[in-house]
C-alpha cells in the first residue's frame, strides 16, 4: 500500500481546473498546517457555544475551498443546536488544491496525521481508492436509507465494491447560459435551440446580425468539450477503467467544434478557459451570446460579471439527438478517513450537513449548488429568493427538474489515470486541434490514448 501511495503521489502533477471548486474560488491560503484564519475564528465561536451545553468532541476538516469551510462551520453550529448532549468542535483547515491532496496522501500513507473529515476533488478521488487498504470509511449506513431521495448517477461516482466512500456537494448539471440581449438582436429565441445543429444555425443569424459568435470553446480547459462529448456517450475511460479517449464520439465532438470555429459562429475562449480575467471581461462586454458550463457557474456570473444581471437566461444544453443524455460529474466529495477516532459521530455529522433536507437546502441557498437530494427540488426551500434568483430570475431549478431523468454518470473515478487524460485534453489536444489546427482530432486523440496506455 505504501509503495502504491507513494507512486500515486509522484504522478499527481496536473489537475483539471474544471473540478477545483464546484463553482467556488479555490483557496489561496498559505500552507503549513495553520489553515484559514477566518475558519479558526468560526471554529472558536462554535466551540464556545458547544462547551456551554455538553460534552465536546473535536473533529478536523480539510478542504481546498474557503466556501466549503464556511458551510461546514455553519453545519457544526446547526448540529450543536440540535444535539445538546453530543457537541462538536470543528477545526477547519483550508489549503491550495494540490497541496491539500498531496498532504492528504502522505498522511494516509504514513498512517498518522490525516483529518477526520476531508474534501476530495472528484478528479483525484480514484487515486485514494487504489490498493487493498481502504483509507475512507464506508458511508452506506447513512446513504442507503435515503438513497431513493438522491440522484444515483452522482452517488455512484464514489461507489467502489458496493460501498460509498464520499458524498458530493452537488449534481454538477450541465447548463447553457444565453445572453438574451444579443439573441434578441438576431431574432433568436432560446426555446428554439434544441440541438447542437440548431445552435450552429442560430449562430449564423447572430453572426450576421451582430458580428458576434454565439459560443466560445475552451482550449486550455476541458469543460465544454467534456460536456458535449459526454452527451454523445464519449468519455476518457469506460466504466471498467479502459482508455477510450480516442473513441469515435470524442472525435466527432471535436469535428463539430471545428466546424463552428471555421465559419465564425464560435471562437476560442479568451484566456483559454472560463475561469480567467480575460474571459470575464469578454463576456461582461457582450462578447458572445452563450456559454456552456455547469449550474454551479452561476456564482461566477454573480461575482465576476454583475453587468449581465437580468440579461442571462439559463437552459438545458442542446443535445445531439433524442438519444442524448446529460453527463453529471459532481466536483468534490466529502469523506471520513479511517484515522478518525470518532467515525460514527463524524459520519452522522457529515450526513446531517449534506444528506439531510435542511443541509441540502443550504447547499442551494448558501452555496448556489444543485443538491443531490432531488426530493426537495420542488419544495419551497428551492424557491426562496437569493442572489441567484435576483440575477437569473425565478424558477431556475425547474430546468434541472426537467433534465433529471436524462442524467448519467461520468467515469471520472474509473481510472487513476483520469488526471493524466484530462491534462492531455486541456493542455494539449484542444489547443492543437481547435486553436493551432496542427493535428486532426483523430490523430491527437490517438496520440493521447497511446500515452495513457503506456504510462505506469
Amino acid at each position: 500500500m505504501k509503495k502504491k501511495m507513494i507512486a500515486i503521489l509522484l504522478s499527481m502533477t496536473v489537475i483539471l481546473l474544471m473540478f477545483t471548486g464546484c463553482g467556488s474560488k479555490p483557496s489561496l491560503s498559505p500552507t503549513g498546517g495553520k489553515g484559514d484564519a477566518s475558519s479558526d475564528n468560526a471554529s472558536t465561536e462554535v466551540t464556545k457555544q458547544a462547551e456551554s451545553k455538553g460534552e465536546v468532541t473535536q473533529l478536523t476538516f480539510w478542504t481546498y475551498v474557503e466556501q466549503h469551510a464556511d458551510f461546514f462551520q455553519d453545519a457544526a453550529k446547526t448540529w450543536n443546536e440540535n444535539h445538546p448532549e453530543e457537541q462538536i468542535e470543528l477545526k477547519t483547515e483550508t489549503y491550495p488544491l494540490e497541496d491539500m491532496h498531496s498532504k492528504l496522501l502522505i498522511t494516509l500513507q504514513s498512517g498518522d496525521g490525516a483529518p477526520d473529515i476531508v474534501d476530495v476533488n472528484v478528479a483525484k478521488f480514484s487515486d485514494f481508492m487504489q490498493g487493498g487498504e481502504k483509507v475512507f470509511v464506508p458511508l452506506n449506513d447513512v446513504i442507503e436509507p435515503e438513497k431513493s431521495n438522491f440522484l444515483e448517477p452522482v452517488l455512484d461516482i464514489y461507489k467502489y465494491d458496493n460501498n460509498y466512500y464520499g458524498i458530493e456537494y452537488h449534481v454538477g448539471a450541465p447548463m447553457m447560459y444565453y445572453n438574451t440581449e444579443i439573441l434578441d438582436q438576431a431574432g433568436v429565441k432560446v426555446e428554439d435551440i434544441v440541438t447542437w445543429n440548431d445552435l450552429h444555425e442560430a449562430g449564423k443569424k447572430v453572426l450576421a446580425a451582430t458580428g458576434k459568435p454565439i459560443i466560445t470553446f475552451e482550449v486550455a480547459d476541458s469543460w465544454s468539450y467534456y460536456i458535449m462529448t459526454g452527451e454523445m456517450g464519449g468519455d476518457y475511460f469506460d466504466e471498467k477503467g479502459n482508455c477510450i479517449i480516442d473513441s469515435e464520439a470524442n472525435a466527432k465532438t471535436l469535428d463539430f467544434m471545428m466546424s463552428m470555429l471555421e465559419d465564425g459562429t464560435a471562437v476560442t475562449t479568451p484566456g483559454g478557459g472560463f475561469h480567467t480575467e480575460e474571459y470575464y471581461g469578454f463576456m461582461s462586454k457582450g462578447g458572445a451570446a452563450s456559454m456552456l458550463e455547469c449550474m454551479w457557474y452561476m456564482g461566477r456570473f454573480t461575482d465576476y460579471m454583475p453587468e449581465l444581471s437580468g440579461k442571462i437566461q439559463m437552459a438545458a444544453p442542446p443535445v445531439w439527438d433524442d438519444s442524448s443524455v446529460y453527463p453529471v460529474f459532481g466536483g468534490t466529495a466529502t469523506s471520513v478517513t479511517t484515522q478518525c477516532k470518532n467515525q460514527d459521530l463524524a459520519t452522522r455529522f457529515l450526513a446531517d450537513a449534506k444528506i439531510s433536507a435542511e443541509g441540502a437546502g443550504k447547499i442551494w441557498n448558501v452555496l448556489g449548488f444543485d443538491p443531490l437530494r432531488w426530493d426537495i427540488w420542488e419544495t419551497d426551500v428551492m424557491k426562496q429568493d437569493n442572489k441567484f434568483t435576483d440575477y437569473f430570475g425565478k424558477d431556475i431549478f425547474n430546468i434541472v427538474i426537467n433534465m433529471k431523468d436524462k442524467f448519467h454518470t461520468s467515469n471520472i473515478t474509473a481510472s487513476p489515470k483520469f488526471s493524466l487524460a484530462n491534462s492531455l485534453v486541456s493542455g494539449d489536444i484542444l489547443f492543437k486541434v481547435l486553436s493551432e489546427k496542427s493535428e486532426t482530432p483523430a490523430d491527437a486523440l490517438k496520440s493521447a490514448a497511446d500515452e495513457i496506455n503506456n504510462s505506469k
